[in-house]
């Protein structure tokens, strides 16, 4: 077995790797019941399709993100492996399951060649057992997904932080009258929670707190009796609008 990783309202779901839903092309009566038995005890639904055209076109209308494969459909022995090798060439992260009643160790080195997640030859009873392992990883690699999504919002929590930390070092700053009286009517800068610079030239600070730091989240404004308003409070986006 060859295999690999990278409940919501489906009414609200844009993205194919949140339904819960895997699409299905198998020919054999017994196999389709079992598949479906399966999905349906993990909460899944199940789509079927009857060849490699109408998989596909799922794949490029960004419907489907799960699939399972026979590989032998009707008179065609490499129906899977075709229609896996042009779902790969719309889309490399949707999830694709190999399922045969042929082994082959050709197939299973094709499968790999291809880019299947899993190559999963069938028993000649237990078709459950066989489904419930492809439905194991099928979850897994959803899992992953989600990690990963949880991971990137996770970081952009994250930087909010930051640039709140560095706003309330500046209010911090301000509350020491030295430092205020220093740095009246000059510009500074603040990142990661730290004063970094403070000077009359704009474009100079800006030029050197970019060189330092230039993927941090900073704090950038005048000091002034009557303050102006921050520059910004964003990563780069404001470094980069500026010609120098």
């Amino acid at each position: 077995m060859v295999s690999s990783l990278p409940s919501c309202d489906n009414t609200y779901i844009y993205d194919p790797f949140m339904k819960n839903e895997v699409v299905v092309m198998e020919d054999s009566l017994a196999m389709k019941n079992a598949i479906k038995e399966v999905i349906s005890d993990i909460g899944w639904e199940t789509r079927f399709v009857n060849n490699r055209y109408e998989a596909v076109e799922l794949v490029k209308n960004k419907q489907a993100a799960y699939f399972i494969l026979d590989n032998w459909i009707d008179e065609n022995k490499q129906e899977g492996f075709d229609t896996l090798e042009v779902i790969r060439e719309f889309d490399k992260q949707v999830f694709v399951a190999i399922l045969t009643g042929y082994p082959d160790p050709k197939n299973e080195r094709l499968a790999r060649k291809l880019k299947a997640n899993l190559y999963k030859e069938k028993s000649t009873e237990h078709y459950r057992k066989d489904i419930e392992e492809i439905a194991s990883a099928m979850l897994e690699y959803k899992k992953q997904i989600f990690s990963n999504i949880i991971g990137i919002i996770n970081n952009q929590i994250a930087q909010l932080y930051k640039a709140d930390v560095n706003v309330t070092a500046y209010e911090r700053a301000k509350k020491n009258s030295e430092w205020l009286e220093k740095y009246t009517n000059q510009y500074v800068a603040f990142v990661d929670g730290k004063f970094f610079d403070g000077n009359p030239n704009e474009f100079e600070l800006l030029k050197l707190v970019r060189a330092k730091y230039p993927d941090k989240p900073r704090f950038f404004t005048k000091v002034g009796e009557i303050e102006e308003q921050p520059i910004d409070l964003s990563m780069a986006s404001w470094l980069d609008e500026i010609i120098i």
